[in-house]
């Protein structure tokens, strides 16, 4: 699709790579610059404590593929020739200079606009209201109500992945190709910008309506949702495993209570979304006296019959034994080492 894109790719940890990753995928020829002089991306040595020393780090390895790595010294002369060239021939770059970095380095819009008029110039800040504060994902979580609204009442809990930084790259992606649309109709240089803590204020989504609506301040509810239930009610069956609920209508819970044969007076309790949110507590507890009487394939098949949202809950390892899974495992050899990944590519174009 973007076989004669040329992508540059001045960023590291995961939302750039990621970006980077996602043009490279669809056969652009995109070029890794990594800091001559601290051995290259940061994520090289994120490891696992059963990886090798000598080995790239997996985590590494998950945003990076069908790349051109090159180690530059931004201070040195000969390498600052080879990165200009590097900017004259590209039509897009990809940066997350922190604070002033990119003055510094010569290397902000304006600089690289001189080297190449038509430039696409993508940048992933950290915070908007301090540019010179270091961004971690996790930090990123807290300070944007991420985290008060996870795990339970005991503890918090964080999203096992750095969702801000995976949404920021879809933030700069869409930008991107915003600019790219652009320049269809008129050649000339652009600037995407976006920083972590605004992707994550603007993924808030409901979270942020029911506040600003409803003055509604959310609280940790571990997988429950504050507007729906039964919708992240954990049901445990006969044989043990744990099935997630997400009833999200009046209808589906009648149905759902009459395959678990609920008794009516529970059923005509809880008939309404409000009556259930208000006493999802008992409501829980009298699925679950039903649902420990039942095999779960014998209950997943007839709610899968009847159009009733449940699942289970799955570990990584069962997920990447899926035939999806399996599907879109990207492999490639780096540095005569046998890397995979997921491809962050999921959608399908077709005329």
């Amino acid at each position: 699709m973007f076989k004669n894109l040329k992508v540059l790719e001045l960023s590291s940890v995961l939302a750039g790579p990621a970006v980077g990753m996602f043009f490279s995928e669809l056969g652009a020829q995109v070029v890794k610059v990594e800091n001559k002089t601290t051995n290259g991306d940061v994520t090289r040595k994120w490891k696992l404590p059963n990886e090798k020393k000598s080995d790239l780090s997996a985590y590494f390895c998950s945003v990076n593929y069908n790349k051109n790595y090159v180690f530059l010294d931004f201070n040195n002369q000969k390498d600052r020739t080879e990165l200009e060239i590097l900017i004259k021939n590209c039509d897009i770059i990809i940066t997350n200079f922190k604070g002033e970095d990119a003055a510094k380095f010569g290397l902000g819009f304006e600089d690289c606009k001189k080297i190449n008029s038509n430039i696409i110039y993508a940048h992933i800040g950290g915070f908007k209201t301090n540019s010179k504060r270091v961004a971690f994902d996790i930090v990123l979580q807290a300070e944007t109500g991420f985290i008060n609204m996870t795990g339970n009442e005991k503890e918090f809990a964080k999203m096992p992945v750095a969702l801000i930084d995976v949404l920021a790259a879809h933030q700069i992606k869409e930008g991107i190709l915003t600019a790219m649309l652009l320049q269809s109709k008129e050649k000339r240089a652009y600037k995407v910008s976006t920083t972590l803590e605004e992707t994550a204020i603007a993924s808030l989504m409901n979270q942020s309506s029911n506040f600003l609506m409803a003055r509604h301040q959310a609280k940790p509810l571990g997988t429950l949702h504050p507007n729906i239930a039964p919708y992240g009610e954990v049901a445990t069956t006969l044989d043990g495993k744990k099935l997630i609920l997400a009833i999200g209508t009046d209808h589906q819970y009648e149905v759902f209570s009459k395959i678990i044969r609920m008794e009516s007076k529970w059923r005509d309790r809880f008939k309404t979304n409000q009556q259930r949110i208000e006493g999802r507590k008992l409501l829980i507890e009298i699925i679950n006296t039903k649902t420990k009487e039942i095999l779960s394939d014998d209950l997943i098949e007839k709610c899968f019959e009847k159009n009733i949202p449940i699942g289970e809950i799955n570990t990584v390892e069962k997920v990447m034994q899926s035939e999806t899974a399996k599907s879109m495992v990207l492999e490639e050899i780096i540095d005569n080492q046998k890397t995979k990944r997921i491809k962050t590519v999921a959608f399908e174009l077709t005329s």
